[in-house]
């Protein structure tokens, strides 16, 4: 008796151990997926046309243009070129990529003519040369403002932003007797003392914009104090960690101003030569933060014998969407602008 137990216990066993080899295998037979590659931009942009208008904007650095997340339209905004009268005004555009609606929202005094906009609180904020204008996104009300202190007053600077927050970089310091500034500020839009100074730079960067990553503010291009007229191929790289140190590249085109976002891991970089003297030349570029390099795109942009060019750029759902055409001026009396969208992935 004792013999026949311990045969169905040794029987039992086995049953138990293959049936645990068997459950063992089922759970381990489904594939194991790859790990998922980051996407692959383009590398010629075609860009459409998405909306044309004239308008007598000012182009150049002086231009702003920004895009809510809650609603798919963009805003730009500038001083008008030729005022009307003594008084100038500041014009902020509001279109509706669905709808194609385009408002408008004329508010006096224009102030200086540099504009940049920033989505704060949502509220848009007109970043100007001697005070703040802050929006309601609608445009229906009028904006409130707040101006600078101690006689602050900024022109042909650019911006840098992350989630949470906005940086002034570069431009001319029209409050000082020298006019350089060689100063990155952040704009600290709750308190009282709105520009902080948080980086020395080493030159004067005038026209050049900038991107946030891995806690590092990347600027590139623009053009010199001490020679406004030729653009630089520079890319500065400071630490937001209060150290003092800074890395200096270069990209392989040259620009007297530029309009820069961050996507994913890479940063995107537009502009142009030619604001000052010459022809114009549009470029676009990519720059990966993991590899420290620079890529120019190809684009199907037609700069028009050397008339026209890249004046703002934003990135929007996997597109870039650029400003693009030619203020007013000598042989060009009519200020004409098109809104113009790549995609920057393969479909």
């Amino acid at each position: 008796m004792k013999k026949k137990k311990f045969l169905l216990l040794i029987l039992l066993t086995t049953t138990l151990f293959y049936s645990c080899e068997t459950n063992t295998e089922d759970l381990t037979t489904d594939p194991i997926l790859d790990p998922q590659e980051d996407p692959v931009l383009n590398s010629n942009f075609s860009f459409e046309e998405v909306y044309a208008f004239e308008d007598n904007l000012l182009g150049g650095p002086h231009i702003g243009m920004t895009n809510p997340a809650s609603e798919n339209s963009l805003f730009i905004s500038s001083r008008e070129n030729t005022p009307s009268g003594t008084t100038s005004e500041e014009e902020v555009f509001k279109l509706n990529l669905d709808t194609k609606q385009l408002d408008r929202k004329n508010t006096s005094p224009g102030g200086y003519i540099t504009k940049q906009l920033k989505i704060i609180d949502d509220q848009l904020v007109s970043i100007g040369g001697t005070e703040l204008k802050i929006y309601d996104l609608n445009l229906q009300n009028e904006p409130s403002s707040i101006a600078y202190q101690n006689n602050f007053n900024l022109s042909k600077y650019g911006v840098a932003s992350d989630d949470a927050n906005t940086y002034i970089i570069g431009g001319y310091r029209v409050d000082t007797s020298t006019q350089e500034n060689t100063k990155i500020h952040k704009l600290n839009i709750n308190s009282v003392d709105l520009f902080e100074e948080i980086i020395e730079t080493p030159e004067t960067m005038v026209g050049a914009s900038g991107a946030i990553s891995n806690n590092k503010l990347y600027v590139f291009g623009g053009a010199t104090y001490d020679n406004i007229t030729e653009g630089t191929n520079k890319i500065f790289i400071y630490p937001l960690d209060n150290s003092q140190n800074y890395e200096e590249l270069s990209m392989s085109v040259s620009a007297d101003i530029t309009y820069v976002h961050k996507y994913g891991e890479v940063i995107l970089i537009a502009g142009h030569k030619g604001l000052y003297v010459g022809e114009k030349t549009s470029f676009i570029g990519i720059f990966d933060t993991n590899t420290n390099t620079f890529e120019e795109i190809e684009t199907n942009l037609d700069s028009e014998r050397g008339t026209k060019a890249i004046h703002q750029m934003i990135v929007k759902d996997d597109k870039i969407i650029v400003l693009f055409g030619h203020k007013a001026g000598s042989g060009l009396p009519q200020s004409k602008w098109s809104i113009l969208s790549a995609n920057l992935l393969d479909d």
